[in-house]
């Protein structure tokens, strides 16, 4: 289901998807522009995972890194409504977002929209503080 609502999208608003399979599974990857490109990946209930790199991980000092992504993280008060983490390579910091009902048309647009948003405004503050 989750495939012919990406293909919709790309036929009514002409956004990009690839659809990749490995061994953990089929999941998505939706190109929106050049800097964001987000994982989607179907969960057993109907909901949905997005996860995107938010910015490249270029300070040496990683423990006010950590800091600054668990004070961001506390209550989702500044993250609205997403995770801060780093991918598993050090190499980015991340973006996620869990969809934890089914989804429709509509709920998955608006939570891709939310999720974009948030990438956006995350980025410009993080770019702020450096």
């Amino acid at each position: 289901m989750l495939e012919e609502l990406l293909k919709d999208f790309n036929i009514q608003h002409g956004v990009p998807f690839e659809n990749i399979k490995d061994t953990s599974g089929n999941h998505y990857l939706l190109h929106i522009s050049n800097e964001i490109k987000i994982e989607i990946i179907p969960m057993e209930n109907g909901g949905v995972f997005f996860r995107s790199n938010l910015f490249l991980f270029l300070l040496p000092d990683k423990e006010t890194v950590y800091r600054h992504l668990l004070e961001a993280n506390f209550l989702y008060q500044s993250t609205l409504d997403t995770t801060l983490g780093i991918d598993p390579n050090e190499k980015y910091v991340t973006i996620s977002k869990y969809i934890y009902t089914p989804v429709d048309k509509i709920l998955l647009w608006e939570s891709l929209e939310q999720f974009c948003n948030a990438w956006d405004y995350l980025k410009h503050n993080f770019e702020k503080k450096s």
